[in-house]
């Protein structure tokens, strides 16, 4: 057997700081050589070349970076592709110190998926300067194996169970009924209309148990159907029930009053109404699988490994003080002389983990400053914890007065790597331009970590980090080690913060105080810290608070903490939400956050707070982390979240700071699930008509004030719609609002501009259901929606806490998407009018506080119908006084609430939220805590006047929402960043 000789080993060509002299040879035919540090990972040295490269000849004639990979020849003289660049010179051991720059090989297979990816996602070939390429490679090769299990296992699943991820089921959280609902049943029964196709559609109407099951509702329906038809009982197992007018099924084993749209028939008194359907009749109810081409040209690092490798020296060894040098600050977009100052900070969430420290005064000149700055931080290097951040943030003297300073510039990065690797070496930062920002400290720390990659325009810092004398990687302890560790400080049994110390009456009466605090002094955080265990034991719901206890700059109660939290109980949802914010980065924490909510929220719930979840993203240290895998996760498992994921990641696209983050997200998700994915680019192509359409309604020519004009820009905006284009591409698609609605096509004839500044388009639809009514939207392109999405979530989650507690306000939370910067999508509430409109129908006198109650007596001529109308109004005015007051939604007029004609009130156009109230010469417009108008006291007394029971009812709401005070607002202001 031939024994294959290795080559020398060019580590002993390293100097005594650790680097060494590499020849790089380009496409072009440049060689260009280089010193570089041995340690330094591959994709940070490309682009430390690629700056290098244009001082270079021909440089114009190479693509981007991330279109090459590294060829050497190892040690046994073999050409070898580096594919794995968050390696360095150490791991690949090339025989001779010279890299050569290839081409990487293009997958034929993969191009037009990547394109159609690409083109939905809203952007060119992504350009990934923000982050490592090597972190960008090692989050894909994680997702594809994530995502290659998941659909591993649907192409083992049943007809059936492949159904259910396309059209999952709708379902409330109890299918108990509230009290006040309970007089609409009949015994315990409801009534359902079932319709049935035929050579004529024939429908009967069944009375059946509401805690009967579908199958059960199905068997009762087809037994109808034979003693009507005079044919034998078709096999219950055959058939499902469909939901009129909605691409929505009703299968599975849970009482009919549990689906969401039966108890919503129920709340309007209205009969259910199906269709029996046939399950072969539906065309996916065995969607194909499709096999995912292998990603082109990628082999993502391995995931940090559990053992120490060779080369590799634990952080905790290092005692000396964390340090860096400030090497040049350049691109400075200020005028010459201008004084600045940089600021550093190392912070842990929005904590400082020590002093902040201050560059001085530097003068620019020619758009750059002479600093030379070596900055030793009170903290030593073993302290530092994993997810702490490196904040910068520059300072220029204000024109008026040079003693004053502002913040003009501002970066973030992580102090280790994705790997757990400290940084080594020269880096050269961009720095984000300051905008409208409030600061709590001198630096931003919960700012994005991903660099300003937008044009060569950017403030320019660089910095060079010490080798502390260590020739190898310095890396954070992997999770074992730290258990390890942890194990071996632990206090002695008995003793002050050991878990079985004995603790007094009295220590607990403090405790419970402590614990109480919107602040904690740290008298009371050592308190805590003492206390753990027992925190743990009996207010575990108070994690947050011990978690701010903690001394995040001693490693010692950091690996303490790290294995206090593997033995955490589970925490109900609104507690573990809250470590998701900003203050919380360490991953162990958010990975227990994820766990708790993974257990506790099924996928209607999850849905409701899928928002809030999207926002927590931008607050992860790394791009690989565990509420991404999550959300995912879930989403390819139900179609219904990975389209509401998929507008709610798609909508913030155009923010660079998120941009490459979510896109990655986006790729891993659409490329996973191509059938979905060509339905949502469907629906992409529909809104780019939709965008056309307005924009050329918005053209100076139209005038919407003169009644000519207004006439013409509707014939227009109607031809434009009628071509045939404009016909196939905005027929026959799913609505962005939701999976629920099939479009069929679109009525032009009842299209219409509405009268508005932003021009907003009335659009109707068609239903794909052919006895469903039509499907109305509103089209708005110049307003950003995403304060209404959230005003809406928060009020369909006050809504969720009063079902809970048996008490249904009959609100009217309606859908509404952003799809883009200032972009998106609104339901049409039909069958209601705004209260102005109302006013206006009553000619006798508009401020007459009859107005609203005879305009119910018109759409009522029944008492008893007049009665529920009342009832309905009472009940939903309620609900959105309460609501209103406690979110602080202000600027609320007659036409921006609205009435339908069942009597439910509800508001519209959440432009003023939280106390963010409108102004007039400096005075607020808003002068009491919420709306409640003498037209609505009229119809709540029924023209009487007697009104205690809604004044009850205010009361019990507002009892209600303070109990879970913790759930609403705190949800609310932590997504609002």
């Amino acid at each position: 057997m031939m024994t294959l000789v290795q080559g020398p080993d060019i580590s002993l060509e390293k100097d005594d700081s650790g680097r060494i002299d590499v020849d790089f040879l380009l496409p072009n035919g440049v060689l260009i050589p280089m010193r570089i540090d041995f340690f330094t990972s591959l994709d940070l040295i490309k682009r430390s070349l690629w700056r290098e490269v244009e001082k270079y000849p021909l440089h114009s004639k190479l693509k981007r970076e991330d279109h090459y990979s590294f060829l050497f020849v190892n040690r046994v003289g073999e050409k070898e592709e580096i594919l794995d660049e968050s390696q360095n010179l150490n791991d690949v051991r090339p025989f001779w110190p010279a890299l050569k720059l290839v081409e990487k090989k293009p997958n034929g297979g993969t191009q037009t998926l990547e394109r159609t990816v690409n083109n939905l996602i809203g952007k060119g070939p992504q350009k990934h300067d923000s982050f490592q390429p090597a972190e960008i490679d090692f989050f894909r090769k994680q997702m594809d194996e994530l995502c290659q299990e998941i659909i591993t296992t649907r192409r083992g699943q049943t007809a059936m169970e492949k159904f259910q991820w396309r059209h999952p089921v709708r379902l409330r959280s109890s299918p108990q009924v509230p009290s006040q609902l309970e007089s609409r049943l009949d015994n315990g029964h409801i009534v359902i209309e079932v319709n049935w196709q035929s050579s004529e559609n024939t429908s009967t109407k069944l009375k059946l148990s509401a805690q009967c099951y579908p199958l059960d509702a199905v068997h009762m329906c087809l037994s109808k159907r034979a003693s009507i038809t005079g044919g034998p009982v078709a096999d219950k197992n055959d058939y499902m029930l469909k939901v009129f007018g909605l691409d929505e099924y009703i299968y599975g084993d849970y009482p009919l009053i549990q689906f969401k749209y039966v108890y919503q028939c129920l709340v309007k008194n209205i009969a259910p109404q199906f269709w029996l359907v046939l399950k072969d009749t539906l065309p996916d109810i065995a969607p194909p699988v499709p096999t995912r081409p292998p990603r082109p040209g990628t082999q993502a690092p391995t995931a940090v490994p559990e053992q120490q490798r060779d080369g590799e020296y634990c952080v905790w060894n290092v005692g000396a003080p964390f340090s860096l040098s400030i090497t040049g600050l350049s691109k400075v977009q200020l005028s010459d002389s201008v004084k600045v100052k940089l600021y550093i900070g190392l912070y842990h969430g929005n904590e400082a983990l020590c002093e902040v420290k201050e560059t001085g005064e530097l003068s620019v000149q020619d758009g750059s400053c002479n600093v030379k700055a070596e900055l030793s931080f009170a903290i030593s290097v073993a302290d530092i914890p994993r997810c702490c951040r490196l904040c910068f943030t520059l300072y220029a003297a204000a024109k008026k007065n040079a003693k004053d300073f502002n913040p003009v510039a501002w970066m973030n990065t992580p102090v280790y790597d994705f790997k757990g690797r400290l940084p080594r070496g020269d880096r050269v930062l961009p720095l984000w331009p300051f905008e409208a920002l409030q600061l709590d400290d001198l630096c931003y720390p919960i700012g994005t970590v991903a660099m300003n990659s937008l044009g060569h325009d950017a403030t320019t810092l660089s910095i060079n980090f010490p080798d502390y004398n260590v020739r190898s990687s310095i890396v954070y302890p992997a999770y074992h080690a730290v258990k390890e560790f942890a194990a071996e400080k632990m206090e002695p049994e008995g003793t002050p913060g050991s878990p079985y110390m004995k603790v007094s009456k009295l220590h607990l009466e403090q405790l419970h105080t402590a614990l109480q605090q919107e602040e904690l002094f740290e008298q009371d955080k050592d308190l805590l810290w003492v206390l753990r265990y027992e925190i743990r034991e009996r207010f575990p719901h108070h994690l947050s608070k011990l978690l701010q206890a903690v001394k995040w700059s001693s490693h010692v109660d950091v690996a303490k903490v790290v294995i206090l939290i593997e033995s955490w109980p589970r925490l109900p949802v609104d507690y573990a939400l809250e470590l998701l914010d900003c203050e919380f980065p360490d991953y162990h924490v958010r990975k227990f956050a994820v766990e708790c909510l993974n257990d506790a929220l099924g996928d209607d719930e999850l849905s409701q707070y899928l928002l809030q979840l999207v926002q927590a993203i931008k607050y992860e240290t790394y791009l690989s982390c565990p509420l991404v895998k999550f959300l995912l996760t879930r989403a390819l498992k139900n179609e219904h979240l990975g389209h509401k994921l998929f507008w709610l990641l798609k909508s913030e696209m155009h923010n660079p700071a998120v941009m490459v983050r979510y896109s990655l997200i986006l790729e891993s998700y659409l490329r996973a699930n191509r059938e979905h994915l060509l339905a949502l680019v469907k629906q992409k192509d529909a809104l780019s008509k939709l965008t056309f359409v307005n924009q050329l309604i918005k053209m100076d020519r139209y005038r919407l004030e003169d009644q000519k004009s207004r006439e013409q820009a509707l014939t227009d905006m109607r031809s434009v719609l009628s071509q045939k284009n404009y016909g196939v591409i905005l027929s026959d698609l799913y609505s962005p609002l939701s999976p629920l609605f099939k479009l069929q096509k679109l009525e032009v004839s009842q299209c219409r501009v509405m009268n508005s500044k932003k021009r907003p388009l009335f659009l109707v639809w068609s239903n794909a259901d052919p006895v469903g009514p039509d499907i109305c939207i509103i089209y708005k392109n110049g307003d950003d929606l995403r304060q209404d999405m959230l005003t809406l979530q928060i009020l369909q989650l006050m809504d969720h806490i009063w079902q809970a507690e048996g008490l249904d306000l009959r609100m009217n939370p309606y859908m509404c998407i952003a799809t883009g910067p200032e972009q998106g999508l609104i339901e049409v509430v039909t069958e209601a009018q705004t209260i102005a409109d109302i006013q206006k129908w009553y000619k006798n006198n508009a401020f007459d506080k009859r107005a609203l109650f005879e305009w119910l007596k018109t759409n009522h001529r029944t008492e008893e119908s007049l009665d529920r109308a009342v009832e309905e109004f009472m009940l939903s005015c309620a609900g959105y006084c309460v609501a209103t007051y406690v979110l602080g939604i202000g600027d609320r007029h007659n036409d921006n609430i609205m009435m339908k004609k069942s009597g439910q009130l509800f508001h519209i156009d959440f432009g003023h939220f939280l106390g963010n109230f409108k102004s007039k010469f400096g005075m607020k417009r808003e002068r009491v805590p919420f709306v409640l108008t003498t037209h609505f006291v009229h119809v709540i007394k029924k023209g009487e006047t007697n009104n205690s029971n809604f004044e009850s009812q205010c009361f019990c709401l507002k009892e209600v929402l303070s109990d879970q005070q913790h759930q609403s607002q705190d949800i609310a202001e932590h997504t609002m960043e």
